[in-house]
């Protein structure tokens, strides 16, 4: 999530009519069984065939990505990432996150938050370091324009993420701080890697509190990266693959502070990093499709290079997400699920 999490959370501003997916950050919590892939049906002999992108069912294709122009770097590799989402409801001043971190290490930090207090108010993002040394954090920042749209936040979030680059932040008296102004129901979204030059403290503060409020924590995952290897032939010119599932994530995710119950097994797979190796024959052209099975999500990848943003799609539709011609190295694409939709989403891939 950014949208529950299960991933991610409370409060949606639409939320579908048929049974939501284990959910994201700004939607209810809730455990509901997908909805079949739109990409498969069956032949008379009861054996699962894919089906050509756009033709299945009821579902349709509702639209094409966009893409940015210009060439950036994947994100890179993390020891940590670290979920912020729990409450996601900003209430009452206070710290909403508190973690250490270490000084060397690399962390991502998933956020998603929305204040629910009928007034403006700040949210910072702090990082405190030894009372009057020296703080620099390596910092790559994709941080969502407060918005009402939670949806559309987590889509920014991500789609600035994919597209930044690292840059050395130096703090004084060994303080650094994001500010953002949040108006009523407006939602923070972000995502950020951070390497710290010491040992010092991420905190989120709402309305100038510093107390933790209750019920916060932060969610740990180690090695927060999925590698997933496609491979499409002239005998199997069609692969699929979900993303945003609790299972893709290591037993050993377990938050910083407080007691996890079943239905919040979801956390960490907001930000949990997935890379696509797709192998075909080269010069072949491969079509990428994807499909939201829990509830309305939508999909911003890294392809070769380019970032491409999918309009928000509902549940179970069907959505072109790109086609391009395989060269020699092969096509690799790069996404994580962002706040504010529904998980799981079944990524197509189509041999042309």
């Amino acid at each position: 999530m950014v949208a529950s999490l299960l991933l991610l959370g409370l409060f949606a501003p639409s939320v579908p009519a048929t049974p939501p997916p284990v959910t994201s950050p700004m939607t209810e919590r809730s455990v509901a069984k997908p909805e079949p892939s739109p990409h498969n049906t069956r032949n008379r002999k009861g054996k699962a065939v894919a089906r050509p992108a756009g033709t299945a069912g009821t579902a349709k294709t509702v639209g094409r990505a966009r893409s940015a122009r210009g060439t950036v770097s994947a994100p890179p590799s993390v020891d940590y990432l670290l979920f912020c989402n729990q409450p996601e409801r900003l209430t009452r001043p206070g710290a909403y996150a508190d973690a250490r971190l270490i000084g060397g290490r690399t962390y991502r930090i998933f956020f998603h938050y929305r204040n629910m207090k009928r007034s403006s108010a700040p949210l910072t993002l702090a990082f405190h370091g030894t009372a009057g040394a020296p703080l620099t954090v390596s910092l790559r920042k994709g941080i969502a324009d407060p918005q009402n749209d939670p949806p559309r936040a987590g889509r920014q979030a991500l789609t600035k993420y994919l597209r930044a680059r690292s840059v050395p932040v130096t703090g004084r008296n060994g303080s650094i701080a994001l500010p953002l102004t949040l108006r009523s129901f407006d939602t923070a979204s972000g995502i950020l890697t951070v390497r710290p030059s010491a040992d010092c403290r991420f905190r989120v503060l709402f309305d100038g509190g510093r107390q933790t409020v209750r019920g916060a924590r932060v969610t740990e995952v180690p090695a927060p990266r999925r590698e997933v290897t496609i491979r499409l032939s002239e005998t199997r010119p069609a692969r699929f693959f979900r993303i945003g599932r609790p299972d893709d994530l290591p037993e050993q995710h377990a938050p910083r502070s407080g007691n996890v119950s079943a239905r919040d097994r979801m956390d960490g797979s907001y930000g949990l990093l997935y890379s696509f190796h797709v192998r075909t024959p080269p010069g072949r052209r491969v079509r990428i499709t994807f499909s939201p099975r829990g509830g309305q999500s939508g999909m911003v990848a890294l392809v070769d290079g380019s970032v491409r943003s999918s309009n928000i799609v509902p549940p179970a539709g069907l959505a072109l997400f790109a086609e391009t011609t395989v060269t020699d190295a092969g096509l690799h694409l790069v996404t994580m699920p962002f706040g504010g939709v529904f998980y799981p989403v079944e990524i197509a891939f189509h041999l042309r």
